[in-house]
């Protein structure tokens, strides 16, 4: 028999009932939402960390644009990011259309790379992207190319 309190039946326990139904339709979505989220974050720091890869090997001068998209593409690889739809940009934007082996001293040197996320996910669920959101990462540095020390010296006038 319920007891009545005041007048009314006594309802313990029925919050926690309604929390553990709520509960089941609530948690899965969340904690799916924050997998996808916390891969989003994964991967767009080994994109960084690849693009950053990429133009600090650009900046020595010794390797070509063509040599500087091949180590950002092998960064990618060994941090098991497939590679297939992966868009490596390597550019001299102080002097357009310049490789980067070419480039001068303190050009400034940059590598762009982009990937589709849907290449990326864990999770076929579109909580928190759609089909073509896509990641990027760029990074910028300033050619460091050693300067030919001149093979004569002339003394200034007055000397």
């Amino acid at each position: 028999m319920a007891r009545l309190v005041n007048g009314k039946r006594a309802r313990r326990g029925i919050a926690a009932v309604e929390l553990a139904l709520v509960m089941s339709f609530i948690l899965p979505p969340l904690l799916l939402g924050t997998w996808e989220v916390g891969r989003l974050i994964n991967v767009k720091q080994m994109l960084s960390n690849a693009a950053r890869e990429g133009a600090r090997q650009a900046s020595t001068g010794q390797i070509s644009s063509a040599q500087v998209q091949q180590v950002v593409l092998n960064y990618l690889q060994n941090a098991s990011i497939p590679t297939t739809h992966v868009v490596v940009t390597v550019s001299d934007i102080t002097n357009t259309g310049t490789d980067v082996e070419n480039a001068a001293q303190l050009d400034q040197l940059q590598v762009s790379l982009t990937i589709p996320f849907a290449d990326v996910r864990w999770i076929g669920l579109h909580l928190i992207t759609n089909n073509s959101s896509q990641l990027s990462a760029q990074a910028t540095w300033y050619s460091l190319k050693d300067q030919n020390y001149p093979t004569s010296v002339t003394e200034p006038a007055g000397y």
